[in-house]
């Protein structure tokens, strides 16, 4: 049985793929790394060329219809060796060190279930430093935004759920649990995974040596996304509890001061968060609509990103069928 086991869900986008690919492939040998396994679910582009180039390298799971995240990555679970399993998108980028950093977190403690990575924004910004639940029960990544060096950020620790876009757990383990429970169409399969982790006594962790380049801003497909809430509500409603606020109030970044009487004084830093839109006044809500711009502005060049791989990679897959038309 080899160590370690990388598993790569694809559909389409091969760019992303070869750039993801190539990272792993050129970039200093992680001392677990053995084993690539890419699963192409049903890509009608030139993924299957890209994959037959690297054949030598890395193996690949073909399905003929497209099945969704969790059927693709428990099928490539199905087909690893490794005794660590690392879930793996193709839009990432991983920067050295970041596998061994996963498993040095993992082994450290017997209960410690699945461990998520520090994910970035290609601006350098923070994606995902783990995830809390506001009061609607509903999942965001905290700090998304916040500088990849902020204290916040930097603090390798346990939460409810963290995001499968970079994830490893034992093979084993995720055999025991079920793996990924396809009733979940291409979103929140990560969260259940956790929560039935933490169902059965184990721990789900945030590592933030373990970090990774990833466009998800522009690649996530949001159709599905009330059906899965839904579906999510119905099963861990009565299990998942507001932390948001816990964890801001940990990192410092908001305080309560009492006097003899109420009001209280809260501070909140200006990083975090702004008074409530209908009663800021001027310079606030321009922090606010800036924060916004900011952002649909990386989702945008993000896009124009990959447009220009798919461009550049369709432009030189033409050039190619024209070359060997002519040596014919």
């Amino acid at each position: 049985m080899t160590s370690c086991t990388l598993v790569i869900p694809v559909y389409n986008r091969a760019p992303l793929t070869t750039q993801c690919l190539d990272a792993l492939l050129n970039s200093s040998p992680e001392t677990a790394l053995t084993e690539i396994v890419v699963v192409d679910d049903g890509s009608a582009d030139t993924t299957a060329q890209l994959l037959a180039a690297r054949a030598d390298r890395v193996r690949v799971v073909r399905h003929e219809q497209n099945v969704g995240f969790a059927g693709a990555c428990n099928d490539g679970a199905a087909a690893a060796t490794g005794e660590w399993l690392v879930f793996l998108n193709n839009d990432t980028l991983p920067e050295s060190g970041w596998l061994d950093a996963l498993l040095r977190y993992a082994s450290s403690g017997e209960r410690i279930g699945l461990v998520g990575s520090k994910l970035l924004f290609p601006n350098g910004t923070i994606q995902h430093a783990g995830v809390v639940f506001a009061r609607d029960s509903r999942a965001h990544h905290i700090y998304a935004g916040f500088p990849a060096d902020h204290p916040a950020v930097n603090k390798s620790r346990e939460f409810q759920v963290v995001t499968g876009a970079c994830a490893l757990i034992r093979r084993a383990l995720f055999d025991e649990v079920g793996g990924f429970d396809d009733d979940f169409v291409n979103g929140y399969e990560d969260m259940d995974l956790c929560l039935r982790l933490r169902r059965l006594g184990y721990g789900v962790h945030y590592c933030h040596e373990s970090v990774v380049d990833h466009l998800e801003s522009a690649t996530r497909d949001h159709a599905f996304d009330q059906q899965n809430h839904e579906l999510f509500l119905e099963r861990w409603a009565e299990v998942v509890h507001q932390d948001d606020v816990r964890y801001y109030l940990e990192d410092g970044l908001i305080d309560i001061t009492y006097w003899d009487q109420f009001p209280a004084l809260l501070w909140v830093s200006p990083h975090l968060a702004v008074v409530d839109r209908e009663r800021a006044n001027a310079s606030e809500r321009l922090l606010a609509k800036r924060s916004q711009q900011v952002f649909d502005a990386l989702k945008e060049n993000t896009r124009l990103r990959i447009e220009l791989l798919e461009a550049e990679q369709q432009a030189r897959a033409t050039s190619e069928a024209s070359g060997t038309k002519r040596l014919a």
